[in-house]
């Protein structure tokens, strides 16, 4: 009886997982038949710039933890542009809510390329940040790394 259960329950998820798939989160882009609306392909072109920035994100706290043991107050102002970057994102991720599908396709357009605009400028931060603190760790070298070999 209980393996029956089992079977059953099994065989029920099973069958939801393509209903499941089916349903769109308000926070992803609509699939549409033909060729995206304006709309549509900045949404999509926004996520693909989040998800970039996205795997970026594990740099910054690599570089921060690396930078938090260097034992003196040096780098302190490069911790601070990490988490200030990180923090950026955080704060664009949390105030992101895409437009319902319903509402006007020019309105839809408009908020997309305003949070482009947002996100454009957080992607300058991450660059800027992870730039300085490259150099920074490349210049000082804590304790324990090995320096490159000079190139002649």
């Amino acid at each position: 009886m209980k393996s029956l259960l089992k079977n059953a329950l099994r065989a029920a998820v099973v069958a939801s997982v393509p209903l499941l798939a089916a349903c769109s989160s308000p926070n992803q882009p609509i699939s549409e038949n033909g060729p995206a609306s304006p709309a549509s392909a900045a949404e999509m072109a926004l996520m693909d710039q989040h998800d970039s920035l996205m795997a970026q994100t594990s740099k910054l706290y690599e570089f921060k933890a690396k930078l938090s043991g260097y034992h003196s107050e040096a780098p302190a102002p490069y911790i601070h542009g990490l988490l200030a970057a990180d923090k950026a994102m955080m704060d664009w991720m949390h105030q992101y809510k895409a437009p319902d599908t319903t509402a006007a396709p020019a309105t839809r357009l408009a908020y997309f390329q305003q949070q482009k605009l947002i996100l454009d400028a957080v992607q300058r931060q991450y660059k800027a940040t992870l730039d300085s603190a490259t150099r920074f760790t490349t210049e000082h070298p804590a304790a324990g790394d090995v320096p490159p070999p000079a190139s002649k």
